[in-house]
């Protein structure tokens, strides 16, 4: 008996797997094959748009046989090239069931179909991670033995949503996690309502959220450097499954620091380069990094596009840069950190899980992320310009946003010996005094040390408009 549908290759005809949306004939090395049974595989179409500059729009086919999907594969290819034909059917179909539905939305995260000014350009991370939640309730719906082929979107009951409710959550997800999985799945009915025009009741509105613990995070020094002493090639292996991995990288103190000291967002730290360090003179002052963020929902891909955030080569930045070789690499147009690593984004996504590791090694009975030496340079910036209020609006967003000189600011706290973390100690000095107390000895130097020696030291940040931090 086949184990797949027949097929023979043919341009824009695939064979997929309704339960994990891989294409059955499409191996990949190191990728899982798929091994649901055979019917629940179908037919998909995939066609470029003419005259759209590639804009592609995809149908999943009714034939069961290969000869009856290539038929009706050049029937939807027709319609496609040729829509004035079939303009007294414009009204879009409304597929009832859910995983009819949940392959239309999927296109549409895609940009498939849409047109140009309606395009979103949702990262490829935001996407894989929608469907991976979608994909997730779907198979659930299938363990509770509904006959996916025949389960209709009006069939989600408050019964089941609240069933599934209880299954994430018996599943130990973080509360993080059960509130992305429950938004992703409210946002795909807020798609089918109002923009498909679907006659349902978003019923996972009805869901309470969970409370998530305060994301305004900041780093202590004592924290930053003892995190910094630690890190070494020692004992620097963790258990993850089955295997034994090495959390070392010899870049990883160096990204650590230039993420502190500039405060941006991972994916821009990895890819700083020198030619971003912008002089006056023969002074460094700031550096002229893209805002990544800003120019994805912009979708600002143009040189003379781009948004920019301008960081302030403030006294430790300069430190770092200068070790790193800042003389030698002046706009030189290579990475800043570890410019012989090709993977860029790989470097990111494991650099928390590295951070993690060494940072538990220290024994805190609280713990501290990557992402929080964001929040605590903000803070430190927030601090050293002691700004938020406006002479010329009552709002100060409107002078942050649309009247400050950021590079001129950036300039200021610069000649004004910008920090963010204060002065560490000599190490005689932390030799003196046993962790977490204090001499009673009124010695200026320990007196200066006194904030190094705090423990897990939080602090709030609002809205905070500052220098490099808008967005």
């Amino acid at each position: 008996m086949n184990k797949t549908l027949e097929y023979h290759k043919y341009p824009g005809l695939f064979v997929c797997c309704h339960d994990c949306g891989r294409n059955v004939y499409h191996k990949q090395s190191g990728k899982k094959i798929c091994n649901h049974p055979l019917e629940r595989q179908f037919y998909k179409a995939l066609i470029k748009i003419p005259n759209t500059g590639g804009e592609r729009t995809s149908n999943n086919l009714s034939s069961k046989t290969f000869d009856e999907a290539v038929k009706e594969f050049l029937e939807f290819k027709h319609r496609v090239y040729n829509p004035h034909l079939y303009e007294e059917n414009t009204e879009l179909e409304k597929p009832e069931l859910l995983i009819d539905a949940v392959a239309m939305y999927v296109d549409y995260l895609h940009d498939v179909g849409i047109p140009h000014h309606k395009k979103k350009y949702l990262s490829e991370s935001h996407i894989k991670t929608t469907i991976q939640f979608l994909k997730e309730f779907v198979q659930f719906v299938s363990k509770k033995k509904y006959d996916l082929e025949k389960f209709k979107l009006a069939s989600i009951s408050d019964s089941l949503v609240g069933e599934y409710c209880k299954y994430i959550e018996d599943k130990g997800n973080s509360n993080y996690t059960f509130n992305d999985k429950i938004k992703a799945l409210k946002t795909f009915f807020n798609y089918l309502i109002l923009t498909k025009g679907y006659p349902l009741k978003n019923i996972w509105k009805d869901v309470s959220m969970k409370s998530e613990s305060q994301t305004d995070i900041t780093i202590a020094p004592k924290d930053f450097y003892d995190l910094l002493d630690v890190i070494s090639p020692e004992n620097s292996r963790a258990q993850i499954g089955k295997t034994k991995r090495n959390m070392f990288r010899p870049w990883l103190k160096d990204v650590i620091m230039l993420k502190a000291y500039t405060g941006r967002r991972n994916i821009e730290v990895f890819m700083m380069k020198w030619n971003m360090v912008k002089f006056e003179g023969d002074t460094p002052m700031y550096i002229m990094s893209p805002n990544n963020k800003l120019n994805q929902l912009q979708n600002n891909t143009k040189e003379m596009e781009l948004q920019y955030a301008y960081v302030p080569i403030g006294v430790e930045l300069l430190d770092l840069l200068t070790t790193l070789g800042l003389d030698a690499k002046k706009n030189c147009d290579e990475y800043i950190i570890a410019p012989e690593e090709p993977y860029r984004k790989s470097m990111e996504r494991y650099t928390s899980k590295y951070f993690a590791f060494f940072f538990n090694k220290l024994g805190r009975d609280y713990n501290i992320q990557f992402k929080h030496l964001r929040q605590t340079y903000v803070t430190a910036e927030d601090m050293f310009l002691r700004r938020g209020a406006s002479m010329q609006h009552s709002d100060y967003k409107t002078t942050a946003k649309h009247y400050i000189d950021r590079k001129e600011i950036a300039k200021d706290m610069v000649k004004r010996g910008f920090r963010v973390f204060p002065q560490r100690p000599s190490k005689e000095i932390q030799r003196t005094l046993p962790q977490d107390t204090v001499s009673n000895k009124k010695d200026p130097a320990i007196l200066q040390g006194l904030d190094y020696q705090s423990g897990a030291y939080r602090n709030r940040t609002d809205d905070l408009l500052t220098a490099s931090q808008t967005l």
